[in-house]
């Protein structure tokens, strides 16, 4: 039987998981969905994923990979795993794909979303920051453009990293005003910020200094000196991953 390689696109709330990455003793969704598939096929399946995610981010449109001998149609292995997963992940799709790719290293672009919420509401208390402050929104579109391009992102990669190359490129950030559905009195502001990578927590880190930027606590030329010293002291806190989407990878 010839081995077959599978794309599968993943959701997941992330609240109860500490992120994707499979970890000793630790509720992750890699782990979820390996147990999964040594149930259907009765042995081991290694899972790659296309990147780590925090611990309570979520996943809109995660990929992921892995190689298997079946002659299980894609459809038939996706209504398997979705019966045996928990409701916090649905695989939305299985591709099969040529046996070269890989969810990580053929991935061109990533896309993350952040949603923070500037009303109180318990509908998105796992899934949306809270920002109490008020928040200059234009501003925060002025500084964001400061991050595109290609730079050394050191002052943006939080500590427990051991990556020496901390350049990336930044392709674009999108900051957005809505209406949340359920609750028209809600107003969100959505980041989307599409990169060739991430360091660990970069995303967070860098909108954690937007809303610095928002709320008038620095202005631009501190803005420029935090990426120019490549010093993760000079930058401001992050903020909670629960507010964090994996949204989709570009291949």
């Amino acid at each position: 039987m010839e081995e077959k390689n599978f794309k599968i696109i993943v959701s997941f709330a992330g609240k109860d998981y500490y992120g994707w990455q499979k970890q000793k003793d630790k509720n992750t969704v890699q782990e979820k969905i390996e147990k999964a598939l040594q149930e259907i096929f009765k042995f081991n399946v290694k899972v790659n994923g296309c990147g780590r995610t925090d611990s309570k981010a979520h996943g809109i449109n995660y990929v992921a990979n892995f190689k298997v001998k079946t002659r299980l149609k894609p459809e038939n292995i996706k209504n398997a795993l979705n019966s045996k997963l928990p409701s916090s992940i649905y695989v939305k799709d299985v591709i099969e794909v040529p046996p070269e790719f890989h969810a990580r290293y053929s991935a061109k672009r990533k896309i993350y979303r952040y949603i923070i919420s500037l009303q109180k509401t318990p509908f998105l208390e796992d899934f949306a920051y809270y920002l109490k402050e008020k928040v200059d929104i234009e501003k925060m579109k002025e500084i964001s453009k400061l991050f595109i391009g290609k730079h050394d992102f050191k002052s943006f990669q939080s500590s427990g990293s051991n990556i020496k190359n901390t350049v990336r490129e930044i392709y674009n950030i999108d900051i957005k005003k809505e209406k949340f559905f359920l609750d028209e009195d809600v107003e969100l502001i959505i980041i989307d910020i599409e990169g060739s990578g991430f360091l660990y927590k970069m995303v967070r880190n860098m909108i954690g200094t937007l809303i610095y930027a928002g709320t008038g606590k620095i202005e631009i030329e501190k803005v420029k000196e935090i990426i120019e010293k490549k010093d993760r002291k000079l930058a401001p806190p992050p903020v909670p991953a629960k507010g964090l989407f994996f949204k989709y990878a570009k291949y």
